[in-house]
């Protein structure tokens, strides 16, 4: 009996080594996929996305090169856009996760024609910021919420929106969470948000198996956030906007593709469901993820433009 019992102690520490040893292998590599995402340089910056905002008019404007510092030791890279009829206010593009500044720069003609400012900034481990990793919103909120703060310090007396897509969508409503005390941003725009971090990734590892199999999302997702705690200090159960949503007292307008698969459009309707006080939801027919403004441009900058005068926030 004796045998027996050491022999199944043994067989069963020897599964419990096996499998952490696969999980925390399984977890680094997701963990790296998305965390150590490797951005295509040949994809992104301006001469990729010129053409998808009115690029001509940019180079004729005021635009000035600058840098926020970070808390956590390096500098984020932005471009403040001053429109041409003079004005304090301001609204801050925050683009989506692989991309830069000059991708949320699509958004920029809506708002310089609204009578704002535009700042467009990388976020970190994006176009020319820093910062080692992707945090996927967590430290992203902060680094916000420093460039708010800049905007604050250059125009005291003015408007300051921020408008988030994907990634920065999510970045927008983590922030918000942290400006309720001093309400420095008026109004957020928020494009095809994920509600929660690790539903979402939940979602894309076992939406296509069958209920049997989808316990390895689980496991996965366990050692991977472990691997984010070791390596990036942040959990993936802390990127959750839904659990902060009910908080946010600020004017927040949810925009999402009704043809989005990467993320469903039912975590924007969540996420509406959830907020108190001043809201707007617009699902933009035919349109897929991060597309809305480009496939109904018109009834996007109606519906956008339609929410800041309903709130008396337009830049004009």
């Amino acid at each position: 009996m004796k045998t027996s019992y050491k022999a199944g102690i043994v067989i069963l520490t020897a599964l419990v080594i096996i499998t952490n040893i696969v999980g925390i292998n399984i977890g680094n590599q997701y963990y790296q996929k998305v965390c150590m995402l490797n951005i295509n340089p040949a994809t992104t910056g301006l001469e990729y996305y010129k053409t998808s905002f009115n690029y001509e008019r940019f180079t004729q404007l005021q635009s000035n090169k600058l840098w926020i510092e970070s808390d956590f030791d390096y500098q984020l890279s932005g471009t403040y856009i001053l429109n041409p009829e003079p004005t304090n206010n301001t609204v801050i593009l925050v683009h989506g996760i692989g991309a830069d500044r000059w991708e949320a720069m699509k958004y920029s003609d809506m708002y310089i024609d609204m009578g704002f400012n535009v700042l467009a900034y990388d976020s970190r481990k994006h176009g020319h910021s820093g910062g080692k990793d992707i945090t996927l919103g967590f430290f992203e909120k902060t680094d916000l919420n420093n460039v708010v703060n800049w905007v604050k310090l250059v125009n005291p007396n003015g408007i300051i929106g921020v408008h988030g897509e994907s990634l920065g969508a999510v970045t927008a409503l983590l922030q918000a969470e942290l400006d309720q005390t001093r309400r420095s941003v008026d109004f957020y725009v928020v494009d095809c948000p994920y509600s929660d971090l690790w539903d979402l990734m939940n979602i894309k590892l076992t939406g296509n198996l069958r209920p049997s199999f989808r316990l390895s999302g689980a496991f996965i997702l366990f050692y991977a956030n472990i691997i984010a705690l070791t390596k990036s200090n942040f959990s993936l159960h802390a990127v959750s906007p839904i659990t902060v949503i009910s908080d946010i007292e600020t004017p927040i307008m949810f925009i999402h593709g009704s043809n989005d698969t990467f993320i469903p459009a039912s975590m924007s309707l969540e996420l509406y469901l959830s907020k108190k006080g001043p809201k707007e939801l617009y699902i933009s027919s035919g349109a897929e993820h991060a597309m809305s403004y480009l496939t109904n441009k018109e009834e996007y900058v109606s519906k956008v433009k339609g929410f800041l005068a309903g709130h008396k926030l337009l830049g004009y």
